[in-house]
């Protein structure tokens, strides 16, 4: 069950949305469509996703040192937080 995430994360995932709409993205990626935001930055964000359920993480099968970060559909996510329209 995903949970409200604060404003700053939700402009964020939009953005990230905008220029990668399958969700599913490496850190390198994300940091370059987030480029302006310091890495710190970006490890509080993926964490504030994660906490909230909103992004979902598995091991990147050509390095597994590395993680691919997989966001979850924003429709399904809204409808989780706002159960049947209400």
């Amino acid at each position: 069950m995903a949970n409200a995430i604060p404003k700053w994360v939700q402009e964020r995932v939009s953005k990230l949305w905008k220029e990668h709409d399958n969700g599913e993205m490496t850190y390198e990626k994300i940091e370059t469509i987030l480029k302006p935001d310091e890495r710190n930055t970006i490890n509080v964000f993926l964490s504030e996703l994660k906490k909230a359920g909103w992004i979902n993480i598995k091991p990147n099968k050509e390095d597994l040192r590395k993680k691919i970060y997989i966001l979850n559909e924003p429709n399904k996510i809204m409808a989780e937080i706002i159960p049947n329209g209400n």
